[in-house]
This record gives C-alpha cells, sequence and structure tokens, in this order.
C-alpha cells in the first residue's frame, strides 16, 4: 500500500530576532490540512542532481496550516521557495 503524499513549499527558516536556525524551516501546504494529523511525518527535499535531505515534522505554525520541519542537516538558503514532498 503506498503512503500517501502531500506537497508543500519552503517559505523561511525559523527565526528570532537575533539568530536563525538553519535546521529548522517553515513549509506552507499546497492544499490546507489539518497539521495534528501531520506530526512526526516524513519530509523529502531532492536537488535536480539527485541530493535530497530527509526531515521530520515537528509542530504547526500559525493558523493557515503551515509547518515547522526540522532537517537532518542543515537546509541550504538557495533553496528556499522549492517544492518538497512530506509522506504521512
Amino acid at each position: 500500500m503506498a503512503k500517501a503524499e502531500l506537497s508543500g513549499t519552503v517559505i523561511s527558516f525559523r527565526q528570532s530576532k537575533h539568530r536563525q536556525d538553519s535546521r529548522q524551516t517553515i513549509v506552507h501546504l499546497a492544499r490546507r490540512e489539518p497539521t495534528e494529523g501531520l506530526l512526526g511525518a516524513r519530509v523529502v527535499w531532492r536537488r535536480k542532481d539527485g541530493l535530497r535531505i530527509l526531515g521530520r515534522v515537528v509542530a504547526g505554525h500559525g493558523t493557515k496550516g503551515a509547518l515547522r520541519v526540522r532537517w537532518s542537516r542543515g537546509f541550504p538558503p538557495q533553496a528556499l521557495g522549492s517544492p518538497v514532498t512530506i509522506l504521512r
């Protein structure tokens, strides 16, 4: 049985007034989903040459259905605005 997939877009890094965390990003979903059901889901970002970075959904962000994702390694800033796949 195949896993259900969602798509999203990486919007920004998690940040505060004086600090930016390159291992956590905010992901906006293509269609609105309840974030409670997505906690712990795997997230995959793929580059055109085959490099992929894996992450997990750790929390919701805001009231419009965005997610906070923690990556296994630092997320490249050139990839902001690129699509990601969320596997349930």
